[in-house]
């Protein structure tokens, strides 16, 4: 069995970041991270993926008015060598082939308090569609908005590692996506 990294929670990662950024704001992609963690072997892991767009509609002192979509091109993964890329793009994986994007919709976000916040609504994936729930943070420094967060993501609920590799001993249901957004304007 090769091993290899595989990750399902930056898209995870994406549908925060649409719940924390700036009203009319332009994601600054150069900036911002989308990427996830997760155990293969009992060993943590993690990966990237380089290519997302978000159309965000964000002001802190009115949450519950957030327009956020995310989109994450799944075949931008990076989990760190070649072979790793290609395996986590193909059929058993994310069958980018068939699928190339996930997307996020945030349909509320709350305020939490102290800068925090709580993004909830659907991500879709490899045909599959679930609820999901991240919380992050929201931070403005001049005209650039910040918002960081994590959301936790069961990848076999979207049939990621499908086969050989639905083996929870070998490549961990849990994966965690991870976010740093990076906002430009109002």
């Amino acid at each position: 069995m090769k091993r290899f990294s595989f990750n399902s929670l930056a898209l995870a990662s994406l549908i925060a970041a649409a719940s924390l950024s700036a009203n009319a704001a332009t994601l600054n992609a150069g900036k911002s991270q989308l990427g996830f963690s997760f155990k293969q072997m009992g060993v943590p892991t993690e990966g990237r993926f380089k290519a997302f767009t978000a159309n965000v509609d964000f002001d802190a002192a009115k949450p519950d008015a957030t327009k956020a979509e995310f989109t994450v091109d799944l075949a931008s993964i990076d989990v760190g060598s070649s072979d790793g890329n290609n395996a986590v793009k193909g059929k058993d994986f994310f069958n980018t082939a068939s699928g190339p994007k996930a997307t996020f919709t945030a349909k509320s976000v709350k305020a939490l308090g102290g800068g925090k916040f709580e993004a909830r609504g659907p991500l879709t994936m490899k045909g599959v569609t679930r609820d999901i729930v991240s919380t992050f943070t929201a931070k403005t420094a001049g005209a650039e908005t910040t918002l960081e967060g994590t959301f936790p993501l069961q990848r076999l609920q979207f049939k990621i590692g499908e086969g050989a590799w639905d083996d929870t001993d070998a490549i961990a249901d849990l994966v965690t996506v991870k976010y740093k957004f990076v906002l430009n304007g109002k």
